[in-house]
């Protein structure tokens, strides 16, 4: 390779970058890094990577894979780019990638490759074209806009440009369960295998972390079917925005039981299903007539289906849900609680030996196990029948389902394995007055199961974010994920500072007079201070919050006054968190109120996101069930669970919220800290030696304005 390729030669003041392109900007912190990542692309190991916003870092990571590929040292597979929203997907994809390939004139097969769920079928589409009349009045137009996308190509839902009701997405878009897999005669059209093809010939394969964790609990499980969602096989891969890594692992590599989706595929067999306007059993009944030539075989299938498949399942239904109001019994979780909220409780014993559920689950076991019994005698007798090709896949498919259910029962009613963090919740629908729930089961250890079934698999990884380190310590990030069982060796670290300058743009205010978060004059003090701050910021501002009764709270008690005055309140969960961000950025002296999705994935470069007010420090309920049992496993060592897990995770989140503030390198403004631990507490200094920069001022909250006002009026 000639030298002046290598990253710290090309990323230089007078590199390859900045003799094509007129607009570079050298940037040391991005020269480092992609150095860094040429070294993992070239001799293996792991790299834990901060880089502050504005250090350029998909460019970083992105220039050593080119590099790879143009030395055709990689052929062990694609490189897997994970990240964790679409956006960044998108930028890589649309932006980034093609701005490499013509800068250095060496194009790379890159591919995004999204759930299947996420691309539309053919074949379902056609049906409804030639049947519309099955199709809901209100849903006909929708349809004709998408079959009309299709027949133009655009076969991923996220390409479409406008979004497709739940009722609509479940009749035409892509699933395992109706595949008809090599008899489908649309094959050669289906928008999710070109995805997948062009994902297994891609050098460059970008996914997301639900999608990436997904496969590996299907790699975990042995389960490598030929259409399973399972990634080409990978010996390096890069996590951008990788502080999300614990809790998306935590979500897959365990095991679930949903209420709401058993009942869900309940009524699917039974009740409702688009494509023939009633339950696929009832609707198996009625066209096997006519189509069954055998009379023998046709008595036998009519008879297994009214006899033991209808009514059985009809039980099945109440049983299942017989079952998760028992346990919600036992467990004491009810549904006392506002809507859109989430309540969860952990179990720490047996609940098979329950006498409330003993009887009810080996009654349950006994059901399915009938049950799936009757169901494989009718897909054996369908197997060779080609009218009823997609009953056969859509049947065979039914009955892993439910005996999958039956299998995960036991092991998901123990909770006595101290190895294992079970618990139930209960989430409230729409009206607030019912809710679904769902049994939970995931390893309490997760750092040591990631070792051993990603990272000691894998010949590279890169990890990078923002936000991973605590007063520049990656401890703990490397303890969640196991990485601190890697060699350290070959474990690099590296912190780089983001390229703005926070310690002139950026004013961190705390009011020193604050009650405490916990204090019943909190809430009166924060809603007299509020308005007063908003004037001052003219709008312009972001409220964060820990939970959605203060959010509430505070709302009602301000709103009246500010809209008065003239601006413009939105609060999360009006209106969806995309339209709600595109009205704060249109409209002028805008407040915009929200909590955790809004903590981060906020990006608002100028002078409409002027003022970000933290209402509390983001520690996370104690009483959150894998949070409960992570702090008593610390306890039980003779750690301080304080200290290596909830300070560190909450210090992460507050770096998250302020970082919503400095998206460029001109932006000013403020951030409001509404919590005096920060100041009173010793870990405050945690909070604030964490954070990239910025003047630090402490002072009485009714002084906050005015300074706020000062502060702002230099950016005029």
């Amino acid at each position: 390779m000639n030298p002046e390729f290598a990253p710290h030669l090309a990323l230089g003041e007078n590199g390859l970058f900045a003799a094509q392109w007129p607009a570079f900007e050298y940037r040391p912190a991005q020269q480092e890094m992609s150095a860094l990542v040429w070294t993992i692309c070239r001799q293996g190991g792991y790299a834990l990577i901060e880089a502050g916003t504005g250090t350029g870092k998909s460019l970083a990571y992105l220039y050593p894979i080119y590099l790879t590929f143009q030395e055709n040292k990689n052929t062990k597979g694609p490189v897997i780019i994970s990240t964790h929203t679409i956006n960044l997907q998108q930028q890589l994809i649309e932006k980034e990638i093609p701005f490499l390939s013509k800068t250095l004139g060496f194009p790379l097969q890159a591919a995004v490759l999204l759930g299947r769920s996420n691309y539309l079928c053919w074949r379902k589409l056609q049906y409804y074209h030639q049947n519309p009349d099955l199709l809901p009045d209100e849903l006909k137009n929708r349809f004709a806009r998408v079959y009309r996308s299709a027949a133009h190509g655009i076969g991923c839902l996220e390409q479409l440009g406008y979004t497709l009701s739940p009722d609509l997405k479940g009749k035409i878009t892509s699933e395992s369960a109706t595949c008809l897999r090599k008899h489908c005669p649309f094959q050669e059209q289906c928008f999710w295998l070109a995805a997948r093809k062009k994902a297994f010939s891609a050098q460059i394969v970008i996914v997301n972390h639900h999608l990436f964790f997904t496969d590996l609990a299907l790699r975990q499980a042995g389960d490598f079917s030929a259409d399973g969602l399972v990634l080409p096989p990978y010996q390096l891969v890069i996590f951008d925005e990788a502080h999300h890594l614990p809790e998306v692992a935590a979500e897959h590599l365990g095991a679930r039981l949903d209420q709401n989706e058993i009942n869900h595929f309940c009524h699917r067999l039974l009740h409702r299903e688009g494509k023939w306007g009633y339950g696929w059993l009832p609707s198996l009944r009625q066209r096997l007539t006519g189509k069954i030539l055998d009379l023998a075989k046709l008595q036998r299938l009519i008879g297994v289906l009214e006899h033991e498949l209808l009514p059985g399942l009809l039980n099945l239904e109440n049983d299942l849900n017989t079952f998760f109001t028992a346990l919600g019994q036992v467990i004491d979780l009810t549904s006392t609680f506002s809507p859109e909220e989430e309540n969860k409780k952990r179990f720490t014993a047996n609940l098979l030996f329950e006498p409330a559920l003993q009887a009810l689950v080996a009654q349950l076991q006994e059901k399915l196990d009938q049950w799936t019994g009757h169901l494989s005698r009718l897909v054996d007798e369908l197997a060779e029948e080609e009218d009823f090709r997609e009953d056969f896949y859509f049947l065979a498919e039914t009955g892993l389902f439910f005996t999958k259910i039956a299998a995960l029962l036991p092991r998901l009613l123990d909770g006595s394995d101290e190895h294992y963090v079970s618990w139930l919740n209960l989430r409230a629908d729409r009206g607030g007055e019912n809710g679904c729930y769902t049994l939970n089961r995931v390893p309490l250890n997760l750092g040591t199961l990631l070792y051993q079934q990603l990272f000691s698999q894998v010949e590279g990884a890169v990890l990078t974010s923002a936000t991973l380190t605590v007063e520049g310590d990656f401890g703990y990030i490397k303890e969640q994920l196991g990485m601190d069982l890697l060699s350290e060796a070959r474990c690099h670290e590296a912190a780089y500072d983001s390229p703005f300058d926070y310690e002139n743009n950026v004013l961190v205010l705390t009011g020193e007079d604050l009650p405490s978060p916990d204090d019943p004059e909190y809430l009166p003090a924060i809603t007299e201070l509020l308005p007063l701050i908003i004037q001052a910021a003219g709008g312009r501002s972001l409220l964060l919050f820990t939970n959605r009764r203060q959010m509430d709270l505070v709302y009602t008690a301000i709103m009246p006054a500010l809209t008065r005055a003239g601006f413009h309140l939105l609060r999360q969960g009006e209106e969806p968190r995309h339209r709600l961000l595109r009205k704060f950025q249109t409209t002028d002296q805008a407040v915009l109120m929200g909590m955790d999705s809004f903590w981060e994935g906020v990006d608002i470069p100028g002078p409409q996101l002027s003022n970000v007010v933290i209402m509390r420090l983001p520690f996370r309920v104690p009483t959150e069930p894998l949070f409960e049992a992570k702090w008593e496993a610390l306890a039980r060592e003779g750690r301080d669970p304080f200290l290596r897990l909830s300070l560190p995770e909450a210090v992460i989140k507050f770096k998250q919220g302020f970082g919503r503030l400095i998206r460029s390198q001109n932006d000013r403004g403020v951030v409001v800290v509404l919590d005096q631990r920060i100041i009173t507490k010793r870990y405050g200094q945690v909070f604030l030696g964490s954070l990239p920069g910025g003047k630090i001022v402490s002072a009485p909250r009714m002084e906050l304005p005015q300074l706020i006002e000062k502060w702002l009026a230099k950016s005029g």
